[in-house]
């Protein structure tokens, strides 16, 4: 066994990671750890998540538009109360008149 120089760090006895998935059919060998996406993966993937919420709630904006004004009046709602429905201040409106 060798002596350690003050530049050992418990980090370095860590468990070895692996750069890239090795093994036989390419599956990752045991303790593989992808990288993680770095601060430009993580953006796109807040941008993606971002479009994939938008279309959301625009599919479910024109869904409640081709209700009856009774089938919303039934879910307690108004034509009107479609544009606000992902608002937090609509939400917390809507508890306070059920009483919940």
């Amino acid at each position: 066994m060798t002596a350690l120089s003050p530049r050992h760090t418990a980090d370095t006895f860590a468990e070895p990671r692996i750069s890239r998935p090795v093994g036989p059919g390419f599956e990752p060998a045991p303790g593989y750890r992808p990288a993680p996406f770095g601060v430009i993966g993580r953006g796109v993937a807040a941008i993606a998540a971002g479009i994939r919420e938008y279309v959301h709630r625009q599919q479910v904006m024109s869904e409640l538009s081709r209700l009856t004004d009774r089938e919303l009046a039934d879910i307690g709602l108004s034509r009107t109360d479609i544009s606000q429905v992902f608002s937090a201040e609509f939400a917390t409106q809507r508890r306070l008149e059920r009483g919940a």
